[in-house]
């Protein structure tokens, strides 16, 4: 099969799979030299180091002792003379173990320990001597026996430890420098791996690149020009992967559109190199020779598996009489029959007269003694035997020898029959193995070029950083070149479909779905691998916000509710009301996986949804009752590219990335994802999330987003909207959708182009592109705010660029209105937001209150305060703070303090902004509707620092602005400027 028939998953599994297993070695090397090392290390420590310890303790206790003898003489009681006698016993003792050690640890010549042994029981026996005499009143013949054979003695143990000592010197010397050695070729072995490694990832991301931006880029051509009246215009590209289906359904709608024009052929050149193989004969070669020669065999065969045939068939043999036989794959026959059926190497003593293995010398054919089947196994199959024989017994060092081989043939045997680079870099590899050793013996003159070595290491290892700092930017470039031209494709179809609804044939009309259906489906493919890129490099950052997990859930269930419709499922949303702290993003995505692979699989029943909150964490269980997984699949199913039904006659599709990249989010987030399920009968998927993330989280403020209201579409006639947009597709689409609704819409292609319209025209809103050329959406944006006449102009993001933590915070601190994906607008949703932007809930101006410098309290007394805080803490804090000049009222949510106001009337309220049941904005709308309620001055309490949040606040309507946590003299300064004395 040709590369690019190859669907594009299983290019990028092959193009990562490989990456990865280089990767895996690089580390298996690098561990291997860490462990040598030690092993060096740990001999240097062990050996010399002990004894040079050893002997000094031991010169140590000889000089003590003496010592000790020459106190004894001066002793003046019996009291004094027996603490010397135990001092010198002690030192006996210490000098017997280190003479233990010595001769435990020392590598040099056993009869320099013996000697020391004698020299000191020598001296020992004297010493006794001396202090017998000492005891029997012979002092003065003491004194001459120590001046004289006891010091000879004693000089005697001495220059034996001294010999022990320079040898053990010696030994450490010559240690290091075999230390120094083996470190110096691991360093060379190492680097010529890691280029390698960098040389092929380097080639298998070029090939996977150029396989799929070139037909994305012919197709999208070819939709352009059909998309401008050009219906002899056909997509050119074939092939057996999921663009090849795309180009096809393409060319048939063309062909339906223009009833009278031919079949287009699809018979066309694609222009692909085929990996050419290395030639089997010369691989069966080497290998032969090579085993003999190390086995010393007189006799050896090839054998390679005829899968048409069924039999093994020679392919090289030597010292073999006559032509060899060919054997059963299936019989488990002859020699091969037990290494067939054990898969492992077999040894024959026993040799049966009939076999084909001889020997022919001119004396006559000799039968083998001894026969060795050595089966080269790939997965199940065994796609080669190779048979060794001796007129001898085999050694069993030589049967080991091809043991441990075995694994090796059988890797070599695969490359082979994969493709003949690997082969040669194989062969390359080996040189540079060959040429490395014989270099070993070089390596001690080249002790001083060690320093110059290091700093070319250094300069490898800048090297490798860049390396890693261009692969970001090309997984960024990547993800926007690949977006980008589908982006175009879904578009345009959406476009025609809209435009030739109950003008063409419904057949004809169903093709248009079909394209929208495969580019949404292979977006979706893009950016799974996407994510598991950026998950793998490590460059997913977290934006932790409060939210609503049940309002989530309700999201996703609205969502996925009409294809459950269609399927007869119903969607039962059981999570209660609940407030988390993560990112809403990721669980979006977690959830929405689990929910929609329960739908997808349910064909009959109902899918529920439900949480529970405990031990500062929420677990969500999805439970379904459709097709169930087996039991041997339950570990599979969160592994890369692995599905539980992974036949070619599976029913759903998928790329077997959606658990795999849910459970590395929810790993990121700090939870897990498992499962349980029996086949037949439905699955449970748990989701355990901590309630508050902060796993390398960056925290953003809570939001609140106003509602969009749904006008009517007289409401938007003739509201002016500038789409700054240079994809012509794009346009078409964006205007497509909107001037259907009414709404006027004004085109600028370039970000240049839309700075210079906008200083004559004044649009209500602005849909923008990021991805431009000269100015790009980030400056036109910035431009915008640095001018007060559209500093406030809402501003709808629309692009398929991967937005980064940095930037998504630019765009946050610019007020943005919304952010939506190319590939997957949605027109209902796309028209809420537009018409959130032109019509939103009109908001009071702060401006428009009537707070006055200074208040009188509704009664007699202290002023009333309505702190609505739903953090014990923090109400427990703002009650401290007050308590002393205000009368403090309480309540936990927007609804209870509605409920407060109107019993107790306050003179000010404090309004938390981030509320269960009713947050802080739809709080004020009531209190404003009130008629005895709308005159209270009402402050909000919030933690949100972003830029322009304090007026962004004050324009809901609210009096004041006080930001968490309270500042008791901030708080009594501004309650104090509300009332008179």
């Amino acid at each position: 099969m040709r590369l690019k028939d190859l669907q594009i998953g299983t290019q990028l599994r092959l193009g990562l799979g490989l990456i990865m297993v280089l990767v895996l070695g690089l580390g298996v090397l690098s561990w291997r030299q860490a462990d040598e090392l030690a092993r060096q290390t740990n001999d240097l420590f062990e050996h010399p180091l002990q004894v040079h310890r050893a002997v000094g303790r031991l010169e140590a206790d000889v000089e003590r002792m003496s010592r000790h003898v020459r106190e004894l003489r001066q002793a003046q009681d019996q009291q004094g003379r027996e603490t010397i006698l135990h001092q010198i016993s002690l030192g006996e003792v210490s000098a017997e173990k280190q003479l233990e050690l010595l001769r435990d640890r020392y590598l040099g010549p056993e009869d320099d320990v013996d000697t020391l042994e004698s020299d000191l029981l020598s001296w020992k026996v004297q010493r006794d001597e001396t202090i017998r005499l000492m005891g029997t009143g012979g002092v003065l013949w003491a004194e001459h026996r120590e001046g004289g054979v006891q010091a000879e003695r004693s000089t005697a143990v001495m220059v034996s430890l001294k010999k022990i000592d320079t040898f053990a010197d010696n030994m450490s010397n010559t240690l290091h420098r075999r230390a120094t050695d083996k470190a110096a070729a691991l360093q060379q072995q190492l680097f010529f791996v890691v280029g390698l490694i960098l040389l092929l990832s380097l080639s298998v991301s070029w090939l996977l690149l150029n396989g799929i931006k070139r037909p994305l880029a012919e197709l999208t051509a070819t939709a352009a020009q059909l998309g401008q009246g050009n219906l002899e215009v056909r997509s050119l590209f074939a092939s057996k992967n999921e663009v090849g289906t795309l180009s096809k359904a393409f060319n048939t709608l063309a062909d339906s559109v223009q009833a009278n024009a031919t079949h287009f052929a699809s018979a066309a050149d694609l222009n692909a190199t085929l990996l050419e193989e290395l030639e089997a004969r010369a691989f069966g070669v080497r290998v032969l020779e090579t085993l003999m020669r190390l086995t010393a065999s007189q006799i050896g065969a090839v054998y390679v598996l005829d899968e048409e045939r069924g039999e093994y068939m020679p392919l090289k043999s030597i010292g073999l009489s006559g032509d060899g036989h060919s054997f059963s794959a299936s019989a488990h026959e002859g020699e091969f029959g037990a290494a067939l059926a054990s898969r492992s190497i077999q040894r024959i003593s026993d040799i049966p007269t009939d076999t084909h293995f001889t020997f022919a010398t001119v004396s006559g054919e000799f039968r083998p003694r001894e026969i060795v089947t050595i089966p080269l196994v790939s997965g199940k199959e065994i796609p080669a035997v190779v048979s060794l024989a001796s007129l001898r017994d085999y050694r069993p060092a030589e049967m080991r020898f091809l043991t441990q081989v075995q694994p090796a043939l059988t890797t070599w045997l695969n490359a082979m029959l994969s493709n003949r680079r690997i082969a040669e870099l194989s062969a390359g590899l080996e040189a540079q193995n060959l040429e490395l050793e014989a270099q070993k013996e070089e390596l001690e003159a080249q002790a001083s070029q060690l320093a110059e070595h290091n700093a070319e290491l250094e300069i490898q290892k800048r090297q490798v950083d860049e390396a890693n700092r261009l692969k970001s930017a090309f997984l960024s470039n990547m993800s926007h070149e690949l977006r980008t031209p589908l982006n175009s494709v879904i578009a345009l179809s959406s476009v025609l479909s809209r435009r030739l609804e109950m003008k063409i044939p419904d057949e004809e009309w169903s093709y248009l779905e079909v394209i929208e259906r495969n580019g949404k489906n292979l977006l979706a493919l893009i950016n799974d691998v996407l994510d598991l890129s950026r998950l793998e490099a490590g460059q997913e950052d977290l934006r932790v916000e409060r939210f609503s997990l049940r309002g989530l859930v309700g999201e996703l269930v609205d969502m996925l509710a009409p294809i459950a419709g269609k399927k007869g499922v119903a969607l039962d949303n059981q999570v209660p009301e609940g407030l988390i702290e993560s990112d809403a993003d990721k669980c979006r995505h977690i959830l929405q996986n689990l929910i929609g692979n329960a739908v997808k699989f349910t064909d009959v029943g109902q899918v529920s949804i439900a949480a529970t909150f405990a031990d500062h964490a929420v677990g969500l269980t999805v439970t379904d009752t459709g097709i169930g997984i087996a039991p041997d699949k339950l570990d599979l199913i969160f592994e890369e590219f692995r599905q539980a039904d992974d036949s070619t006659s599976r029913r759903q599709g998928g790329t077997g990335l959606g658990l795999t990249i849910a459970r590395r989010y929810a790993h990121l987030l700090g939870g897990e994802v498992g499962v349980e399920s029996k086949l037949g009968a439905g699955s449970t998927f748990t989701v355990r999330l901590p309630l508050t993330a902060t796993h390398g989280a960056v925290g953003v403020p809570s939001r609140t987003r106003p509602r969009a209201k749904t006008p009517t579409p007289n409401s938007r006639r003739g509201q002016r909207l500038l789409l700054i947009e240079d994809s012509e597709p794009a346009v078409i689409q964006m205007c497509d959708i909107l001037r259907a609704e009414g709404y006027q819409v004004e085109v600028a292609r370039n970000g240049k182009m839309a700075l210079e319209m906008l200083e004559h025209i004044a649009p209500e809103a602005v849909i923008l592109d990021l991805m431009m050329p000269e100015v790009d959406g980030f400056q036109v944006l910035g431009a915008l705010r640095a001018v007060p006449k559209t500093a406030t102009l809402p501003v709808l993001i629309l692009t398929a660029k991967h937005v980064t933590k940095q930037e998504l915070s630019f765009l946050e601190g610019n007020h943005i209105h919304q952010l939506i994906r190319k590939g997957d607008v949605d027109k209902e949703r796309l028209l809420a937001a537009v018409a959130g932007m032109v019509e939103p809930d009109e908001p009071r101006k702060p401006s428009d209150r009537r707070v006055a410098p200074t208040r009188k309290p509704r009664r007699p007394g202290k002023p009333v305060v309505l702190v609505v805080e739903d953090d014990p803490d923090n109400l427990r804090t703002a009650k401290a703070l007050l308590e002393d000049n205000y009368v403090v009222v309480s309540a936990q949510d927007g609804q209870e303090g509605l409920e407060q106001a109107r019993r107790h009337l306050p003179d000010v309220i404090l309004m938390d902004l981030a509320m269960p049941v009713l947050d802080g904005f739809e709080a004020l709308k009531a209190l404003h509707r009130d008629e005895t309620l709308k005159e209270i001055p009402v402050f909000a309490v919030t933690a949100s620092a972003m830029t322009g949040d304090r007026e962004s606040i004050l324009a809901h309507g609210f009096d004041g602005y006080l930001s968490k946590p309270l500042d008791g003299e901030i708080l009594k300064k501004t309650l104090a400027g509300l009332f008179t004395a």
